[in-house]
């Protein structure tokens, strides 16, 4: 697993990212986890960042972000 950052400057960062980027309609992130609609699973974490941050429950947020951005960049 990647070491990502949760440092409140960073995650702005991804969420500016996320909200800016051309997604794919589809993506798959491993094995167990093919997104059909990237534009809603994309919306739904960042709703619960913006409604959770800094509570480190929620980081599998960030980190499914972070992971979203990683495919979508390995494939351009």
């Amino acid at each position: 697993m990647a070491n990502y950052n949760y440092d409140e400057e960073s995650v702005k960062a991804l969420i500016s990212w996320t909200e800016n980027a051309q997604l794919l309609q589809e993506v798959t992130l491993s094995e167990a986890e093919h997104i059909t609609d990237t534009k809603i699973y994309a919306r739904a974490n960042i709703n619960d960042i913006k409604q959770h941050y800094p509570d480190a429950f929620y980081n599998p947020a960030i980190d499914r972000l972070y992971r979203l951005k990683e495919a979508v960049e390995s494939i351009k």
